[in-house]
């Protein structure tokens, strides 16, 4: 159980990863455009926006962003993550039979 969580938690989290602009933290200061190799970054109403066909995932603009404000995003599908959950669900049980075991 342990290797299919960490299977699907690698796997799922790298197939097709994904960076974002949380509109809440850009100032629009431009350190991102200048830094992205692909110029998959651009101002629109003075916040960044990445062109996701451009980008590929390189995290240059994560590095220089002084607000975080560029975030990593791994879509994962319904089924991955209903097993993550599951198994989660699991781990975090036997987790607690143990503590309580440990305290008899």
């Amino acid at each position: 159980m342990e290797e299919r969580l960490s299977k699907t938690l690698s796997e799922g989290a790298h197939s097709n990863p994904m960076l974002q602009v949380r509109k809440d933290l850009c100032l629009g200061c431009g350190l991102c455009i200048q830094t992205c190799p692909r110029q998959a970054i651009w101002l629109l109403r003075e916040q960044a926006e990445i062109d996701q066909n451009k980008c590929n995932a390189c995290r240059l603009c994560i590095e220089v962003c002084p607000q975080n404000a560029i975030v990593d995003k791994a879509p994962v599908s319904k089924d991955e993550l209903q097993t993550t959950v599951a198994i989660l669900k699991q781990r975090t049980e036997d987790l607690i039979a143990r503590i309580e075991g440990m305290r008899r």
